[in-house]
C-alpha cells in the first residue's frame, strides 16, 4: 500500500478507525465516507464508492491516515 507524505499507516481497530481513513481491500484503496455502530461493538463502514463492511471489535486493520503536519520522509 503505497503512501503519500501525509499519510502515515497506522493498526486500527472498530473502536479507533475514523472517517478519512484508507483501507486497502481486494487490492483497491478504499477511503471511508462514514461508520455505523452495530449491535455488540461491531461497525458498518461505509466507503466513498457505496460498497459496505461489517468489521468487529477484535478486528484489526492496517489503514493509511492523512497527519496534519507530517514534515518527515516517505520510507
Amino acid at each position: 500500500m503505497a503512501r503519500s507524505q501525509e499519510q502515515v499507516a497506522v493498526q486500527v481497530n472498530a473502536g479507533s478507525l475514523r472517517q478519512g481513513d484508507v483501507i486497502q481491500v481486494g487490492g483497491q484503496p478504499m477511503t471511508v465516507l462514514d461508520l455505523h455502530h452495530v449491535a455488540g461493538g461491531a461497525k458498518r463502514i461505509l466507503f466513498k464508492g457505496g460498497e459496505t463492511l461489517t468489521i468487529t471489535p477484535r478486528t484489526k486493520l492496517v489503514v493509511l491516515r492523512t497527519v496534519a503536519g507530517w514534515e518527515g520522509p516517505v520510507c
